[in-house]
């Protein structure tokens, strides 16, 4: 009669190799104290078993969130960070999670081995903000199995989306049901996010009938947050004031914007209206309180949190991901006042 088909296991391994199961293990984590020779032998026998070592059982889980700093930036969170943050907080306390922080500039993480600092910060899971498709740690974890969830950008079949089109939609019509017929959109390339919003921005603008040549674009290229903000109402101001109505893709820019206004003398709204994403605290305590698109960024969060935990508790095939979250509303403030008003 056949004998059983042995289990795989790390002692399995261990004994396939002739090494001690604690170097399997190093292997399989990715450890420096293991030579690259073995390491790649180990996890590719490993990956042709299908085997998936098993972590230490714990009385509770740990959902780990991974924030993709830009380079040079010191740590902050803006209004649509924190409230994706407390989002993840928030359900983590529901349900009784660790809740932990790592924060890295991109190169930092796409150079460290993640998967295995998460697993020595005993993460069962990654929320990863801020990343996008090409980061190299995000590969990291896909080859080491280790679960992880985006959002908003990142790994397309593992991030949370929300209906950007919609945002840039919505900004532009605010702004036109309050009498702007020439209007600017300010956003930072190279985030498919901002991409997104300007293309249902320049849609919305045709369809209220607005000619191509009243929408400006601006795209500040060599400087970011409060001083971009300055830099583009100085050169407003010298251009004569194409535009009377800006929608800033980013919070930071409209506080500059409102300052720079200030500095110069400029009304806000009569001058110029100014509109931005992301409600927070400085939004509405801004003098004068600043319009935004309303976005979900907490309900971001915690369905991030709620699906990573579906990935480390549920058994069989992983759930789909939720379709992108709606965006339907501007909380109208001062700042977009009606020009007709």
């Amino acid at each position: 009669m056949a004998r059983p088909k042995q289990k795989v296991s790390i002692t399995t391994l261990a004994a396939e190799f002739d090494v001690t199961a604690p170097t399997i293990s190093k292997a399989l984590s990715n450890s420096k104290e293991v030579s690259e020779t073995l390491r790649q032998k180990v996890r590719a026998r490993a990956e042709e078993l299908n085997f998936i070592p098993k972590r230490p059982r714990r009385t509770t889980f740990n959902l780990c969130v991974v924030m993709d700093l830009p380079l040079e930036a010191s740590f902050g969170l803006d209004a649509c960070h924190t409230a994706i943050v407390s989002g993840i907080y928030n359900f983590c306390q529901e349900n009784k999670l660790e809740f932990s922080l790592l924060c890295e500039n991109y190169n930092k993480l796409d150079e460290m081995d993640l998967s295995k600092e998460l697993y020595r910060r005993n993460a069962d899971a990654a929320i990863i903000v801020r990343a996008r498709a090409d980061r190299s740690y995000l590969k990291n974890l896909e080859r080491n199995h280790f679960p992880y969830v985006c959002v908003y950008e990142g790994t397309e079949d593992k991030s949370i989306r929300m209906d950007n089109y919609a945002v840039g939609k919505i900004a532009l019509d605010h702004l036109a049901s309050a009498g702007h017929k020439r209007v600017a959109i300010a956003r930072y390339t190279g985030r498919s996010a901002a991409s997104d919003r300007l293309i249902g921005f320049a849609q919305a603008a045709s369809q209220q009938g607005m000619p191509a040549d009243h929408i400006t674009e601006i795209t500040p290229a060599n400087l970011e947050g409060h001083a971009a903000g300055h830099a583009i109402v100085k050169d407003w101001l010298q251009k004569d004031r194409p535009w009377s109505a800006i929608f800033c893709s980013s919070d930071n820019l409209a506080f500059g914007i409102v300052s720079e206004a200030y500095l110069q003398g400029i009304r806000i709204p009569d001058d110029l209206a100014v509109i931005t994403c992301d409600d927070g605290i400085h939004s509405e305590q801004s003098a004068p309180p600043i319009s935004v698109v309303d976005i979900p960024n907490r309900q971001a969060g915690y369905i991030a949190a709620q699906y990573a935990y579906k990935m480390i508790t549920s058994s069989g095939e992983p759930a789909p991901m939720p379709a992108p979250l709606a965006v339907e509303q501007v909380i109208a403030r001062a700042s977009t006042a009606s020009k007709t008003t």
